[in-house]
């Protein structure tokens, strides 16, 4: 091994699994490289809150076998509690790993443990009272997002080879377009979430942080549904594709830095050859439709945490407490209402995906913000959409100057159509990754 193991800490988990099978390094070379960046690095930014510190790496086949994963503390690993975020649980240690969790496994990747995140996933910032903040490696005093804080934090600093996290309304795609990863959130029931903590049932997703589109591209094909034959996926011509985009890119409302990021990639794709097709979007919905998500997770949580509240209720942080209470005082009328403009927004988004074949729209109105700054209610107005209708969505990272802070493109696609998205984003990834 004559690499330095800090670039091989960053390569794609494809790339760290390719030089495993070509000899380059082994599995055990790259665990242990791996352990101990984590052992040497967590502390600065307080991804990791169980770490799985000895063991062989895992035996399997795959094409991403031979690197590492870890999970969200939301999510079951055997031996290790799932938290959830929230030290009031008393969780005790999971007695088998999720599905998801499994079927990694079997591919031949090895878990590293349980990572941070906004306490019972109602949050998209990382603050954390119990476990502590988790901070963007990209400027440690910035939040990585949330709520899958640490899945996106470990993956931008090296410190996995891919990570899971979940996303209820966004919780995958805002921490990896703050941390400047890929995240990708399948279809709604494409992966199992048997073993993993609930938050919203009709919106949860379990989902992917990775360092490239073909990291997720391979996590998903061993996670989920193979592909369906020739439908799988879109030509590698562009011009077979029309692309929906915002057409009126002021009124969405995002941050100077963030617009000016996303109409760049736009005019470099059109002056490439994509086509793109000016879509209305309903913006005086979002902010709606956005808090009527909220209210159904905290209504929903309020059920879930009854057990807890009813014995510990003093051991529950102060801003989580006020969220479910707001939640169990609604009325059954609250939440018809709620549940209603979800449904129409979705509606919205079903007829819009039959019109193109995709949707490209910023990730977050911002990018990633002081940890002691105010918290815009509106990271999840854009990244919602695609939760309402179980559509696949995917951020990646747009080019950004030096010393600037990411932003993310967002993707959707139909329903079912995962497999398509992946070959897309990746497309997409390389168009933008090429210089003007």
């Amino acid at each position: 091994m004559n690499e330095e193991p800090a670039r091989l800490l960053h390569l794609t988990a494809a790339e760290q699994a390719r030089r495993v099978r070509a000899g380059e390094i082994t599995a055990a070379e790259l665990l242990r490289l791996q352990r101990e960046a984590i052992a040497r690095d967590n502390r600065a930014i307080n991804a990791y809150v169980h770490v799985i510190d000895s063991g062989p790496p895992q035996a399997g086949s795959s094409s991403l076998a031979g690197t590492t994963f870890a999970v969200k503390d939301n999510i079951d690993m055997q031996g290790l509690p799932s938290h959830g975020g929230l030290r009031a649980l008393h969780a005790e240690p999971a007695a088998r790993s999720a599905p998801v969790v499994q079927r990694l496994q079997v591919a031949g990747l090895t878990g590293l443990g349980k990572l941070n995140q906004h306490a019972m996933a109602l949050g998209a910032t990382g603050h954390n009272a119990d476990f502590g903040d988790c901070r963007n490696p990209l400027r440690r005093t910035h939040v990585p997002g949330g709520s899958s804080s640490g899945s996106a934090a470990a993956v931008a600093a090296g410190l996995c080879g891919i990570a899971l996290g979940t996303d209820t309304m966004g919780s995958v795609r805002v921490p990896a377009a703050y941390c400047g990863v890929v995240g990708f959130k399948p279809s709604f029931d494409a992966l199992p979430t048997e073993g993993v903590m609930p938050l919203a049932s009709l919106l949860d997703h379990v989902g992917v942080l990775a360092r490239s589109v073909e990291d997720a591209r391979l996590a998903f094909g061993i996670l989920g549904p193979a592909a369906r034959g020739a439908s799988a996926g879109p030509p590698n011509d562009i011009a077979a594709f029309e692309l929906g985009i915002p057409a009126d890119l002021p009124a969405l409302g995002a941050d100077a830095d963030v617009a000016a990021a996303f109409d760049a990639a736009l005019r470099s794709l059109r002056d490439r050859g994509w086509r793109l097709r000016p879509v209305e979007i309903p913006m005086q919905r979002l902010g709606l439709v956005r808090r009527a998500g909220l209210l159904l997770s905290e209504a929903e949580l309020a059920v879930t945490l009854a057990p807890v509240l009813a014995a510990r209720r003093a051991e529950v942080p102060a801003d989580l407490l006020a969220m479910i209470d707001y939640g169990a005082g609604r009325s059954a009328v609250d939440l018809a209402r709620a549940i209603g403009r979800m449904t129409d927004l979705a509606q919205w988004v079903m007829r819009t995906l039959d019109a193109v074949d995709a949707l490209l729209l910023p990730t977050t109105p911002q990018t990633a913000f002081a940890l002691d700054a105010p918290v815009p209610a509106n990271q999840a107005d854009y990244t919602v959409l695609a939760n309402l209708a179980g559509a696949p969505a995917i951020s990646l990272p747009l080019p950004a100057p030096p010393e600037a802070l990411p932003a993310g493109l967002q993707v959707v696609a139909r329903r079912g159509d995962d497999h398509a998205l992946l070959q897309l984003a990746g497309l997409l990834e390389a168009h933008l990754a090429v210089r003007d």
